[in-house]
């Protein structure tokens, strides 16, 4: 049985690794001797329930996490970490950010450890995750979850923080660089899994950034809402980070795998989804399939082989759309967006001309729109009561951490 090192970077944007602009040569590394798939899909721009779709293969109207708090893992699905273990695997789990034991996302490990994400050294964490890497009993599943990408970015050797595009790229380029060690103990013989739990949404200069801050200023103290709706409507649309929206550069990552059972194959530019790991995963080291995912092995495209290709399901449900969730399909060509007031967005994102995700062509192509809402009511249809299932002080727990880490 092979080890597996499952990493996710959060707030790791698809172009970051793929784009050319960053310079990540370790994680290139494990792209080019495994497969590098250029469309994976997240789905959801929020950790927390980014994370349950990845651990169980599920969207998230069948898992029940639809947001960073009041939500815990539904107990009727069997986790990946919960998987392994059953297949006689040790499961050990290292993460920080939202991903508290209370949300019920570290079901399943035999060993978890929240680290706190704010106030602390740039990859203070490593040595310790190392050394205990070393000592890991075999076969092993990990799941490392890091925090360096997420915002404010900062980075060696001056750490300051940063709030735009060259802040972000500089913690991506150090954090890839910092990792070599990571994957050095998990060792050549291990399967890597290399991720981001979402994308990012950054101003171009630190300019940029402080026009922002105006703007949301200006937003509270002229009321726009209530007398300039259009301007108000521009101004919410400048968001920074990750969570309110599901635009290109937040719903695509990197997904990279490598390792034993895993042939070079270089880019793959089919779109996958996040809840495909699960079974890709369990497909390569001998697992039973999970019966209940949405998703499903990747193993063809790993291979060479075609696979048909299937829409991926997408959720914002982030603490900034103060609970009007917005949902969506997508596949290679098309994006349907449906926000919480019922308004419908169909987007062409294929084509020669790349992504246009400023004109809405539902009218256009209703046959495409009609295919991809009948999608996502499949989806939805599998929805299951979302009710938290926490103590008062467990919820109180999340709250505070939530604060702490300045989403509320």
């Amino acid at each position: 049985m092979t080890n597996v090192l499952f990493l996710a970077i959060d707030s790791l944007r698809a172009d970051a690794i793929f784009g050319g602009s960053v310079v990540t040569p370790t994680i290139d590394s494990y792209a080019r001797r495994g497969a590098a798939f250029h469309q994976c899909v997240c789905t959801t721009t929020t950790t927390t329930p980014s994370f349950s779709s990845m651990l169980t293969g599920c969207y998230p109207p069948k898992h029940g996490v639809r947001g960073l708090q009041g939500y815990r893992l539904s107990s009727a699905l069997e986790t990946m970490p919960e998987a392994f273990a059953s297949a006689g695997y040790s499961t050990y789990a290292e993460v920080t950010g939202p991903l508290l034991p209370e949300t019920g996302v570290l079901r399943g490990f035999s060993e978890a450890r929240h680290r706190q994400a704010y106030k602390v050294p740039f990859f203070g964490w490593r040595d310790e995750v190392v050394s205990k890497m070393r000592s890991y009993v075999e076969p092993w599943f990990m799941l490392l979850h890091i925090w360096e990408v997420h915002r404010p970015y900062r980075s060696p050797p001056d750490f300051e923080k940063r709030k735009d595009k060259a802040g972000y790229q500089a913690a991506v380029h150090a954090t890839d660089e910092w990792l070599e060690p990571v994957f050095a103990a998990a060792g050549d013989d291990a399967i890597i899994v290399i991720t981001g739990d979402h994308g990012e949404e950054y101003p171009d200069t630190a300019f940029d950034f402080q026009m922002l801050r105006a703007a949301r200023r200006a937003r509270r103290a002229f009321r726009l809402s209530q007398w300039f709706p259009y301007l108000d409507n521009r101004f919410a649309g400048m968001e920074i980070g990750h969570g309110f929206a599901l635009h290109e550069h937040l719903v695509r990552v990197p997904l990279v795998m490598s390792g034993p059972g895993i042939a070079p194959r270089g880019p793959v530019a089919d779109q996958v989804r996040h809840v495909d790991i699960f079974p890709t995963l369990a497909d390569i080291c001998g697992l039973e399939p999970p019966a209940h995912a949405d998703g499903r092995s990747l193993r063809p495209l790993i291979e060479g082989r075609p696979l048909p290709e299937e829409a991926a399901y997408m959720e914002a449900v982030g603490v900034k759309l103060e609970g009007d969730r917005i949902v969506g399909a997508r596949t290679p060509e098309w994006k349907l967006l449906v926000s919480g007031g019922g308004k419908r967005s169909l987007l062409r994102i294929g084509g020669a001309n790349g992504p246009n995700e400023s004109r809405n062509l539902y009218a256009k192509h209703p046959d495409v729109a009609h295919k991809l809402e009948s999608f996502i009511q499949s989806v939805t249809d599998t929805e299951v009561d979302a009710d938290s299932g926490m103590t008062d002080e467990e919820e109180a727990t999340v709250e505070k951490h939530l604060r702490d880490l300045g989403y509320l």
